[in-house]
């Protein structure tokens, strides 16, 4: 059994309504249903939503974001396609260009956004590198709209790369923005 770890985003729209039906669709196509389990709570596992500033653009519509982890049977490559295809029925219009001409990543706004952050295999983390996927999620340690929600549900997991704890991570980040808000 695999266990994966998301992020959830909105910032267009009826935000809320949004991460209430990605929710919902992801435990629709990702978990078996054969799943045996003696607390729900070990299968399926949300965070509180948290509003939060954009990161990497400007816009007047802030954020709600959630953690989400459930145990799977898919692939990786089956759990990015579910996500993307729900991105995609909940109004994600991937038209927007990723990337400026210069080859930058290019943030917008968005009715929803799914990332996968982690991804363990029969409880092993994952470190996955192809053109379409990166997991553990490059830029996860540098946003505190990930590792907020992210701790409240995986505060002792250990990123394969950076060899700390998601709890360890958000310490350091709230360190580093303080510091640079003192500057």
């Amino acid at each position: 059994m695999n266990r994966v770890y998301l992020m959830l985003g909105s910032n267009m729209g009826d935000r809320a309504a949004l991460l209430e039906s990605a929710v919902g669709m992801l435990m629709e196509e990702l978990m078996p249903d054969y799943l045996e389990v003696e607390d729900l709570c070990d299968a399926v596992n949300t965070s509180d939503v948290v509003e939060t500033d954009p990161w990497g653009f400007d816009s007047e519509e802030k954020f709600l974001n959630q953690a989400f982890m459930i145990l799977t049977d898919k692939d990786v490559a089956q759990v990015l396609a579910v996500c993307q295809n729900i991105e995609d029925e909940l109004g994600r219009d991937r038209t927007i260009p990723a990337v400026d001409d210069s080859g930058k990543r290019v943030y917008s706004s968005r009715p929803i956004d799914i990332d996968i952050i982690f991804f363990d295999c029969d409880g092993k983390p994952q470190v996955i590198d192809t053109p379409d996927l990166k997991v553990p999620h490059p830029l996860m340690h540098q946003r505190m709209f990930v590792l907020e929600p992210l701790s409240q549900i995986a505060k002792d997991y250990v990123h394969p790369v950076m060899k700390k704890s998601v709890g360890v991570l958000k310490k350091e980040l709230k360190r580093a923005l303080k510091s640079k808000d003192q500057q």
